[in-house]
């Protein structure tokens, strides 16, 4: 029955893995019971701990909690001599609004575990509190003390990849292609890559002195000219075709140089 339970748990995870933005960690550093029913065999009995969030109950409660599916658990199975080594619990969580959550921690008899239906596992503590659901890479220090049971703790929020805030929810990923040029700093904010600019990295600087009104470009440094316009900076007008002693201002002018007249400026008025 521990093998299954397990096992069932490590496939709920897999599944939360995949939509959650961070990870819920909780570091057991040791656990006490008075119970007299358990370790009857061994001093140093096996536990394993079933650790819940949860999003949605105003009163804490384990039965409540870890019950009506309102949170995401994990568990592992240990004994007392070594359970401060183990490694920590992670329990993957999508942080729905900012504020506390309830934290629900049950220890378990995995002896009983063995031959003995799911619903009579023989729960040896149980433990509650509220916490502000927040990124910190630093562990919190925590005592918790049951009616017959005592259970000291750590535990951190960290965000998964690509994912910043204090709540986990800003999302961001480096890319160099048609949808951005950016990478993000350690605040998840999006920096962009030399010679790209805009809110996603999208729009590219041109070369220097490129006359944006008259020219675009593509990819950073160019500068390629609107119809009517050219030169290496798109700021000389192209005159009407077959202009001949004319200038421009705007494209496809044909103002005359002195002395010169007709459509296309090519009539000697001085002759």
């Amino acid at each position: 029955m521990a093998q299954f339970l397990s096992t069932y748990f490590l496939v709920l995870l897999s599944a939360q893995l995949v939509k959650s933005s961070g990870v819920f960690e909780l570091k057991v550093h040791s656990f006490t019971t008075s119970n007299s029913s358990v370790c009857k065999h061994n001093r140093d009995c096996d536990v394993f701990f079933h650790v819940c969030l949860s999003y949605t109950q105003d009163v804490i409660s384990y039965r409540l909690g870890c019950s009506n599916g309102t949170g995401v658990s994990v568990t592992f199975s240990t004994g007392q001599s070594f359970i401060s080594t183990c490694a920590p619990i992670s329990v993957p969580f999508n942080l729905r609004q900012q504020g506390t959550v309830s934290v629900i921690i049950q220890a378990w008899d995995a002896e009983s575990s063995n031959e003995q239906p799911t619903e009579n596992l023989n729960n040896i503590g149980h433990f509650a509190t509220k916490i502000n659901l927040t990124n910190s890479q630093k562990w919190s220090q925590h005592v918790h003390l049951g009616e017959q049971s005592e259970l000291r703790l750590s535990y951190r929020v960290v965000c998964n990849k690509f994912y910043y805030g204090d709540d986990c929810l800003s999302f961001c990923r480096s890319r160099d292609d048609v949808f951005g040029h950016f990478t993000c700093d350690n605040a998840g904010n999006i920096i962009c890559l030399p010679g790209w600019k805009g809110e996603e990295c999208k729009e590219a600087i041109c070369s220097s002195g490129c006359r944006e009104e008259h020219g675009y470009c593509e990819a950073p440094g160019q500068c390629k000219c609107f119809e009517g316009w050219q030169g290496p900076h798109c700021d000389e007008c192209r005159r009407y075709p077959a202009c001949v002693h004319g200038t421009c201002e705007h494209p496809w002018q044909c103002n005359c140089e002195e002395g010169w007249g007709g459509l296309f400026c090519d009539m000697d008025l001085n002759v």
